[in-house]
């Protein structure tokens, strides 16, 4: 191995003496000795907060976390039968691997989207190593992340220019834990984004994915998400479709016991404002302002104790009274928005008016949580005639 000469190689592998040897995915290659090894690869940023996890976590939650490591990465210690001379891209050619069911099924969804949203028409920005002749994993097709097995985990496409109707058979990807075809903004700095995506049509069931966590398809013209988006309650944590045109809430609110963030603002939903909406536990970040929604806020909302952002602003039919308990109750809040509704109440009297009221607006010091401007004494003039008390006993007592 010491007199052995590696060079790495622009085309994917490394000159080990004559020999060339190629590796799966490396752009980036470390010679180490006779042998090329795939750099560890930075996983996809997730958008989930999990930082508080750290302080009670018991570690089952981070041996799962194996499940996201990344195909390049997991290859140096997986155990497939078919990759028993490990990552040397040739295996992606076995029979083994490329006849199996599963990886063949992930791959003709993936080539479904592209030719049905433009990809094969020059719509989309980029379409790095797409092909019907390559492989999603060993040749890293852009936005695609792949496991230790093959299997696609991360459909990453914001931005990309995808329009057309949304594929019926993305649930197909039954390995999937993140899909993201948003659009991140139809402008920036005035200037048009001319790559955002364009979806139109519903959701199909993603029934079949049983490790989904985040659904993220944000600026599109989605009319409806699954019904049966409830049999992923079990795992989803992240569900964003902002602006695009739903019309009704995901039904069965109350199974959602692990969602994080739910954000379904700027659409046209009617739905009443649900009952069970204090059951969700794990809410971080609920956004639901320009919509429609009618019906009161209770006292159930109290249950959402880990909030830290809450807008339900222009739904001008939304009743209700939000619970002063909330600040005290909900620690981590920093703001709440209800400009143009008709929340009634102690808050509503101090946060409906603007657009955000941050928590400094509407709280005080604890001892005083419920006091209104009449009930808070006025210290400083109480200070002053204590002082002028106190100065005319002294006077007194020096006179004598």
């Amino acid at each position: 191995a010491s007199g052995a000469r590696a060079v790495a190689c622009a085309s994917g592998g490394v000159m080990v003496g004559t020999e060339m040897v190629r590796w799966a995915g490396c752009r980036a290659l470390v010679a180490v000795g006779a042998l090329a090894l795939c750099p560890r690869s930075t996983m996809s940023g997730s958008s989930i907060q999990d930082d508080e996890r750290l302080l009670y976590s018991d570690g089952h939650w981070h041996r799962a976390q194996r499940k996201h490591v990344g195909f390049c990465t997991a290859c140096g210690y997986t155990n497939e039968p078919e990759l028993q001379q490990g990552c040397q891209l040739e295996q992606r050619l076995s029979t083994a691997w490329s006849t199996d069911s599963a990886r063949r099924s992930d791959k003709q969804v993936l080539l479904g989207l592209f030719y049905g949203t433009g990809g094969g028409l020059g719509y989309w920005r980029a379409t790095d190593n797409w092909s019907e002749a390559t492989d999603p994993c060993w040749d890293h097709w852009y936005g695609v992340t792949c496991d230790e097995h093959g299997r696609v985990i991360y459909l990453e496409l914001a931005d990309n220019g995808l329009r057309g109707a949304m594929p019926s058979n993305i649930g197909d990807l039954t390995s999937l834990i993140k899909l993201d075809l948003s659009t991140t903004a139809p402008e920036y700095h005035s200037h048009e984004n001319k790559f955002k995506n364009v979806l139109t049509g519903k959701i199909s069931s993603m029934a079949a994915c049983p490790r989904i966590e985040e659904i993220e398809i944000s600026g599109n013209q989605i009319e409806a998400l699954p019904d049966d988006l409830w049999r992923n309650a079990p795992t989803l944590r992240h569900l964003s479709a902002n602006h695009n045109l739903l019309t009704a809430l995901p039904k069965y609110l109350l199974k959602f016991a692990k969602l994080h963030t739910l954000e379904l603002g700027h659409n046209k939903i009617k739905d009443a404002f649900p009952a069970d909406f204090g059951k969700l536990t794990n809410m971080r970040f609920l956004q639901l302002e320009y919509n429609d929604l009618r019906g009161t806020i209770g006292r159930d909302i109290l249950g959402m104790r880990r909030m830290r952002a809450m807008d339900l602003s222009h739904n001008p039919r939304l009743g209700g009274e939000i619970p002063k308990d909330i600040i005290v109750q909900w620690t981590e809040q920093e703001y709440i928005s209800i400009l143009n509704t008709t929340i009634s109440g102690y808050l509503s009297s101090l946060c409906l008016d603007v657009p955000f009221c941050w928590k400094f607006m509407y709280d005080t010091h604890k001892d005083l949580t419920w006091a209104t401007a009449a009930d808070v004494p006025d210290i400083v003039q109480i200070t002053l005639t204590l002082a002028r008390k106190a100065a005319a006993d002294k006077a007194l007592a020096a006179s004598r």
